[in-house]
């Protein structure tokens, strides 16, 4: 029983998931037919994730608690809010020339750049699972976009093409770049932000970083004229107003944000790749039928090849995440790293992550499908236990023993020492006896001798 509920639930969240993106990408489209200013758009779509933000964080909702702004939370959320203006600008100034299905379609090439970018700038090779499967792919998205590539719609269809490298390389940068700054405070327990805080400091950041470019693209244009709206010709093709859907826009796109959230923290990462493919499909067909768009039956063949790419790729998903480790690892060893966590230790060692550990820590990372950033960002992400923990499930003995002058080391001896190249200064006259430092298994310290009355923190 409780199984049944549980599909149930998860069913009626990838609902309300579809509907709030659909929703979030058509109302966006129809507000740009008759407001055709992308900057200002996405600047308020910043802005109304920002204010939903603080309002469920306030007294009166209290679902979570606002944290004051520290210098590193500021510092590790300025890149998520620069790859967020740069993918939603793009984005909103392709939705405002082509079709949103075209524009979808386009994203859906994001594991070809995702491939390509590994491959070329990183030399991870893949199997030829993984490399067929981005064939149909890719001719998938040319056919379906064949009946758009005109000079007038040519800037659109780039700046939904750069939409989707903008969002693969925030992926790229939060997984491989960012784990590697062990000043990441976020990463630590005491600087984790839920959710909601994540979200808001990322949007507040974005919006921030908007206002010089609204300044100098959208408010001269503004303050010029006093008509901004277009009417067509052939009357009002949206029923409501542009103020209507302006609202409408900025609470959906809010709420898939959110609802993403609760998907990815309930779910498998398998089962939320497959959720999100179907969502693609979703939000393709119901742009179609929501716009009434005409497709062409070369364009028809070319968005059912590309979500059979899609579907390919996402079995293939399991070679590509190999790779990725396999490249970790090299470049681990390559640069004399230790780990950090059990995670980093069963990474360099080459064992797989086990299905219940590899599911549960996914709390806060479905900001890489909700906003555009990458998959293996450390913001506001559950650590896994240290390294100490770990070792202290052992009773170890270290033995520390001062060198000594008299002792001869032969050169065999020299050689095979790992910390002779570091050389040690000479004990002092009142150096005590050598006696053995134990490792408390409950406090995680080194007990040295009681007459030196000091213990040694392992950081």
């Amino acid at each position: 029983m409780a199984g049944i509920s549980s599909n149930i639930t998860f069913i009626l969240l990838c609902s309300l998931w579809y509907m709030t993106s659909a929703l979030s990408s058509n109302t966006g489209k129809a507000i740009l037919n008759e407001f055709r200013y992308p900057i200002t758009l996405t600047f308020v779509q910043f802005g109304f994730v920002a204010f939903y933000c603080l309002l469920f964080m306030s007294p009166v909702l209290r679902f979570s608690k606002l944290r004051a702004p520290t210098r590193s939370i500021l510092r590790d959320t300025l890149p998520m809010g620069l790859f967020q203006v740069g993918g939603h600008v793009c984005s909103s100034m392709a939705i405002s020339r082509i079709p949103v299905s075209t524009v979808h379609t386009i994203k859906a090439l994001s594991p070809l750049f995702t491939v390509a970018a590994y491959a070329l700038l990183f030399g991870v090779s893949y199997s030829a699972k993984t490399y067929t499967s981005l064939l149909p792919l890719t001719l998938g998205v040319m056919l379906a976009c064949s009946s758009e590539f005109s000079l007038s719609n040519a800037v659109g269809l780039l700046c939904a093409f750069g939409s989707a490298i903008v969002f693969v390389s925030s992926n790229i940068f939060f997984k491989k770049i960012m784990p590697t700054n062990n000043g990441g405070a976020l990463s630590q327990p005491s600087q984790k932000l839920d959710k909601i805080n994540l979200l808001f400091y990322s949007s507040s950041m974005a919006f921030i970083l908007m206002v010089p470019i609204w300044l100098y693209y959208d408010l001269p244009i503004f303050l010029s004229s006093s008509d901004h709206v277009s009417h067509p010709s052939h009357g009002h093709s949206n029923p409501h107003s542009v103020t209507y859907y302006f609202i409408m826009n900025g609470t959906v796109h809010f709420a898939q944000n959110i609802i993403a959230f609760v998907i990815l923290s309930s779910t498998s990462p398998v089962t939320y790749s497959i959720a999100s493919l179907m969502k693609r499909v979703a939000v393709i067909c119901s742009a179609i039928l929501w716009f009434n768009q005409s497709v062409h039956s070369i364009q028809a063949f070319g968005i059912c090849l590309t979500f059979a790419g899609l579907y390919m790729y996402n079995n293939a998903k399991g070679d590509v995440e190999k790779g990725e480790k396999k490249m970790m690892r090299v470049e681990a060893a390559r640069e004399l790293k230790l780990p950090t966590t059990n995670a980093d230790a069963r990474m360099m060692s080459g064992i797989d992550t086990p299905p219940e550990a590899y599911s549960m820590p996914q709390n806060d990372t479905a900001m890489t499908s909700a906003t555009g950033l990458g998959s293996g960002s450390i913001h506001g992400r559950p650590r896994a236990p240290s390294a100490v923990s770990h070792l202290n499930s052992h009773n170890l003995s270290v033995k520390i023993t001062p060198p000594s002058f008299n002792t001869k080391k032969s050169p065999k001896d020299r050689t095979a020492s790992p910390t002779d190249s570091y050389p040690s200064p000479p004990p002092s006259l009142d150096s005590p006896p050598s006696q053995p430092a134990h490792l408390s298994s409950q406090t995680g310290h080194f007990d040295l001798p009681e007459h030196s009355h000091r213990t040694t923190t392992i950081s």
